[in-house]
């Protein structure tokens, strides 16, 4: 693996956005008429959590077929939108994080490095060897 390419920690892990937790709780800021037909048509909805078609919720919700399809669309735009820019916080996190543990094994390794060097004990005594110096201006 190329050592400067930064691959995030949770590469494996299934994302939160998946979760039907996660699509209702967005769902729930959407308009009313908008977030019905999501529930809906996502069989998000009690009691029996059955998935409608879009004629089934017309009658359901007593409005025209054309208003039910341009709410599921832009619904599901909206959907897509929070879901994408979720996605791209999660990676940007994890991608965040996989240079920090980067930075933080390198560092270990060279304080291991000076340790051996320095003919000291500890990575303690490196560490405070370095301080001292860098408050003398001698490094």
């Amino acid at each position: 693996m190329d050592e400067n390419k930064v691959v995030p920690i949770r590469k494996n892990k299934k994302p939160e956005i998946d979760s039907l937790e996660f699509i209702s709780k967005q769902i729930e800021s959407f308009p009313s008429l908008e977030r019905d037909v999501l529930r809906l048509s996502l069989g998000l909805g009690e009691p029996y959590e059955i998935m409608h078609t879009n004629d089934e919720i017309s009658e359901l919700l007593n409005e025209s077929k054309e208003t039910i399809q341009k709410n599921w669309e832009t619904g599901m735009k909206r959907l897509r939108d929070i879901s994408q820019k979720e996605k791209l916080r999660q990676e940007n996190e994890d991608a965040y994080n996989e240079i920090r543990l980067q930075m933080h094994n390198k560092l270990i390794k060279k304080l291991r490095s000076l340790k051996e060097e320095w003919k000291l004990d500890n990575i303690s005594q490196v560490t405070e060897r370095i301080i001292l110096a860098f408050f003398k201006n001698e490094l």
